[in-house]
């Protein structure tokens, strides 16, 4: 079983290397500003809700080449990220969770409002290239 992970994640990076190189530095971006919701997972559950669509987002990605092998990764990811990530992106800004300006008081707060506006514009940007992506992908 460990093989065929190590298969399908060797597969998902041997695709993302061929993608453009303005695609891989925005897929970087995208990924280091998940990992930094590690920071605030202990007192901000919105952190929570982006380290689980990032953790879903590789999960299903690894899962979608072991059952699916012939998809491509921009197909799974695609669909993966039109699922998931409008979900995490409510459960953040939903009026019982958002932060108010209030609350955001000390450094580390201030920290994580800008940190939580700055992943969601990038989480709605994908959105909407996923969104053309799926398009030209279903009418291609």
């Amino acid at each position: 079983m460990l093989d065929v992970l190590t298969d399908a994640f060797l597969a998902l990076q041997a695709e993302a290397s061929s993608y453009p190189e303005l695609v891989r530095i925005w897929m970087r971006i995208l990924a280091i500003s998940f990992i930094v919701s590690v920071v605030f997972i202990r007192s901000q559950s919105g952190a929570r809700w982006i380290l689980a669509a990032f953790l879903v987002n590789i999960t299903g990605l690894i899962a979608g080449k072991v059952v699916f092998p012939d998809l491509s990764r921009t197909l799974t990811g695609t669909g993966i990220h039109l699922i998931f990530w409008p979900i995490a992106l409510w459960a953040v800004w939903r009026p019982a969770a958002r932060p108010s300006l209030n609350s955001l008081r000390g450094v580390f707060d201030r920290f994580y409002g800008a940190w939580l506006v700055w992943i969601s514009v990038l989480l709605s940007i994908s959105l909407v290239l996923d969104a053309r992506t799926m398009l030209l992908l279903v009418f291609a």
